[in-house]
């Protein structure tokens, strides 16, 4: 292998790995006590492309991935400066499972306080508090 393959290729693969991982970013909104959660992967796009999520309460689980869960899938997913309104479905989209409903308190361009509710159908609803993504 000739020097430069050596030094390019390190470098090539380093950025590869790690442009996924910046672009990426679960945004969780919780209940107090960390009984129920709703989380979602936000990619660069934000939260109206997200595909990603999963849902949490006493004793139940639904998420996006196989094996984490009883699988879910997006219903809608929306965001603007001010909310985020996200369904999650039944496999088969035959019903809601989980509906998060978060309003942004904005400081210039980023939110700075993000809170809603968290309603999961025959199960309970919660008010909640949402941390990270990409805003």
């Amino acid at each position: 292998m000739t020097l430069m393959r050596r030094l390019v290729l390190p470098t090539v693969l380093s950025a590869a790995m790690a442009s996924p991982a910046a672009a990426t970013e679960w945004t969780i909104c919780s209940s107090k006590g960390d009984e129920a959660s709703f989380s979602v992967l936000v990619g660069s796009l934000g939260i109206g492309t997200a595909t990603e999520f999963k849902v949490e309460a006493p004793g139940k689980m639904w998420s996006t991935r196989e094996g984490e869960g009883t699988l879910i899938v997006r219903g809608q997913a929306f965001e603007d400066d001010k909310t985020i309104l996200i369904d999650v479905m039944s496999e088969g989209m035959g019903a809601v499972v989980a509906e998060l409903r978060v309003f942004k308190a904005m400081e210039g361009d980023a939110p700075t306080a993000m809170g809603g509710t968290l309603r999961i159908p025959g199960v309970g609803a919660w008010p909640v508090s949402c941390d990270g993504g990409e805003g």
